[in-house]
């Protein structure tokens, strides 16, 4: 697949002036990776936050109803889970006027993908579940020691023209192999990202071709409490757990 780098105006400029053009080339599908999207303290700054409040609260889990509070969860392949994956996930929610701040500082993110979706630019943002979508701000960290994410495919559609993935961690700093990666077709080649990316880069590509995270340094003792390992920020719209016949969930694929 094609891999576009870009910095910030020239990929803004693509993809609000030509939108058509983009919209193409996301849908052909090829990769894009926008520098300094935003600034490396801010983001290891967040990155910090979620780990030191992973250590000091006890996870858990709650489904997505309108008095779902913010959480984070260890995930360690769970057999009922949309996509399997061992992973430290913590999850913010617009709704709440406690995430504010948060959300205002992803927001040209939002604005981004609700502009692609023919939305107003705040739409859905404070939204609670009942309302059948919502936007989140993920974090996820795999740990060193075989933390993944099985090869999947996201829905696509009109809450979901792109996948939006921020860096928030460095190859060969925190990691040495293992990653994030993309593949036209199930069975092609896989195009790996983290090689190109450091923290506060964008990654931009279609949510339905396959991806996953290839293992992180999965030789070595799996261990969560600790801050190295692979850390990506996702902000996002996802279906609530509300019934609604429209809405798809996460698909994982079988291995080639």
């Amino acid at each position: 697949m094609k891999l576009h780098i870009l910095n910030k105006p020239d990929f803004l400029e693509l993809a609000y002036r030509n939108t058509e053009k983009f919209l193409a080339q996301i849908d052909r599908p090829e990769l894009f990776i926008v520098k300094q999207f935003y600034p490396v303290r801010d983001i290891l700054q967040l990155r910090q936050t979620c780990y030191e409040r992973g250590l000091n609260t006890e996870p858990s889990w709650h489904p997505l109803y309108d008095d779902c509070p913010d959480y984070h969860r260890l995930h360690d392949n769970y057999p009922n889970a949309y996509v399997k994956s061992r992973m430290h996930a913590f999850y913010h929610h617009g709704w709440y006027e406690s995430n504010r701040a948060l959300f205002d500082y992803f927001s040209e993110i939002f604005r981004l993908k609700n502009f692609l979706s023919g939305y107003p630019e705040d739409a859905h943002i404070c939204h609670k579940p009942s309302a059948g979508y919502i936007a989140r701000i993920n974090l996820h960290h795999y740990p060193k020691g075989g933390g993944g994410q099985a090869e999947h495919i996201d829905p696509a559609g009109r809450f979901a023209r792109i996948q939006t993935l921020i860096a928030a961690s460095q190859i060969r700093t925190d990691y040495r192999r293992g990653g994030v990666y993309a593949r036209k077709y199930s069975g092609d080649d896989a195009c790996f990202l983290d090689e190109h990316t450091n923290p506060g880069d964008l990654m931009v590509l279609s949510p339905a071709i396959p991806h996953g995270v290839a293992p992180i340094d999965p030789e070595l003792e799996y261990e969560w409490r600790t801050n190295d390992g692979r850390w990506i920020i996702l902000p996002l719209f996802v279906a609530s757990d509300y019934p609604n016949p429209e809405a798809d969930k996460p698909r994982e694929l079988e291995r080639a």
